[in-house]
């Protein structure tokens, strides 16, 4: 099976480098704008540098406990009567607690970063489909004009010689019939591209009709030989949803370990102050009154273990999930990217079938036919219907182009080709 892509997976180079040229930077500031001010994607981000403030907390020691108490009846001592204590305790959790916290909660973080990165890439990759299909229709509408013309000629040209009985009423219906529906098609497609400008302009979140400068070409791609599976292991490697679920399983093995040191026993020092009174019936004992000091160490003893060992259970179960989940995306994505591979060929191959052969075969069979109708007056259904053709051929050529970049731009999107880094974003 994977022998049929031998020829378009060397050609292909995952960089998301769009062209020199002002429509390439066109889109890619329209990108970069969407990314400033698209809603969802920075409620996301958002929610990732909310997720950078849990570490913090968990690697933290626990808050330390002070106490006051008074006594209302003072406890008489032979140094004098204890009036008052004041104590401060301080836990310690079992060694390398903190730091396992710490390293999940961390790991969960990146995690958040990488669905940031999904959405993120997301949005350009549905920005670029949008784009690819304002060419298409954009060239739809251009052909179509020019087709409507070369019809307004034929009806005129039918109804001159209609006038002199040279040909039959009906070559006038049959071209006035084809006007009408060109017309038509034309008004439809003028109706969908407002439509894509307005989805367009929803993900950059402006207002829904304001003016974008449309593609009149589609920005090159660049491509070099690479490997099959060197293109499928940068998938691999690269995919934030993957690397998503990468992290969640370090985690988990985090996770892991945190239960088994919560079922450890927790350690806490502390300091007593006891306030003492003077004895007024001896004024010669030592030390009459003096105040007391008591240091104290406390060990906290996880006896119940039933939940230490629910949440140490918990913990690899939620690990072999992550590890289930992994192995289910490599396979997807790997039956995305051979999927994709075949689609780039297909589009390849149509692109070359209409440009290099049917296009100019019907251009000149058109051209013969035109000739022939302007010598005889024959033949005129012939070149209605040769003319449908060339202009649905002309359709399935600019179709073909727009799914060829459609589908780099997946396999770009697949590869995480626009990832980028923390540091990168501004908000």
């Amino acid at each position: 099976m994977r022998q049929i892509y031998k020829f378009y997976y060397l050609l292909i180079l995952l960089t998301v480098s769009l062209s020199a040229n002002a429509v390439s930077q066109t889109l890619e500031e329209y990108q970069t704008q969407a990314a400033q001010n698209n809603p969802q994607l920075r409620a996301v981000y958002f929610e990732y540098l909310a997720s950078l403030q849990k570490a913090p907390q968990v690697s933290a020691l626990p808050d330390p406990e002070v106490a006051f108490a008074y006594f209302i009846s003072p406890i008489e001592t032979r140094l004098g009567p204890q009036r008052a204590r004041l104590s401060a305790t301080q836990m310690f959790p079992w060694f390398g607690s903190l730091d396992d916290r710490e390293a999940e909660s961390n790991l969960n973080a990146k995690a958040k970063f990488e669905q940031f990165q999904e959405h993120r890439n997301r949005l350009f990759y549905n920005m670029e489909q949008l784009w690819a299909e304002l060419y298409e229709i954009q060239e739809q509408i251009l052909l179509a004009n020019k087709n409507l013309e070369i019809v307004n000629t034929l009806v005129n040209t039918s109804l001159r010689k209609y006038e002199t009985g040279l040909v039959p009423q009906v070559d006038v219906l049959r071209a006035q019939i084809e006007q009408e529906d060109l017309k038509t098609k034309i008004q439809l497609l003028e109706d969908n591209k407002e439509l894509l400008i307005k989805q367009f302009n929803e993900l950059r979140n402006i207002e829904p009709d304001e003016t974008i400068l449309l593609p009149d070409t589609l920005p090159k791609n660049s491509v070099s030989t690479v490997d099959e599976q060197e293109l499928l292991i940068k998938v691999n490697a690269r995919n934030p949803n993957l690397n998503q679920l990468r992290y969640k399983e370090e985690a988990a093995e985090r996770a892991i370990q945190i239960a088994e040191n919560n079922g450890n026993p927790s350690f806490g020092i502390g300091l007593d102050y006891i306030a003492t009174g003077e004895r007024n019936d001896i004024t010669s004992l030592t030390d009459n009154g003096k105040d007391v000091f008591i240091a104290r160490l406390s060990v906290k003893v996880p006896l119940f273990r039933r939940k230490y060992r629910a949440q140490a259970e918990e913990a690899i179960l939620l690990r072999s999930a992550a590890q289930d989940r992994i192995v289910a995306s490599e396979n997807q994505l790997e039956t995305s990217f051979y999927s994709a591979l075949r689609d780039l060929e297909d589009a390849h191959l149509r692109f070359k079938l209409y440009d290099e052969q049917q296009i100019q075969r019907v251009n000149q069979a058109v051209n013969i036919l035109l000739q022939s109708y302007a010598s005889d007056n024959s033949q005129f259904e012939e070149i209605l219907r040769l003319e449908r053709k060339l202009f649905a051929y002309e359709l399935e050529r600019v179709k073909a182009k727009a799914d060829e970049f459609q589908v780099i731009s997946y396999i770009h999107y697949l590869s995480g080709e626009q990832n980028t880094t923390p540091e990168d974003i501004k908000y």
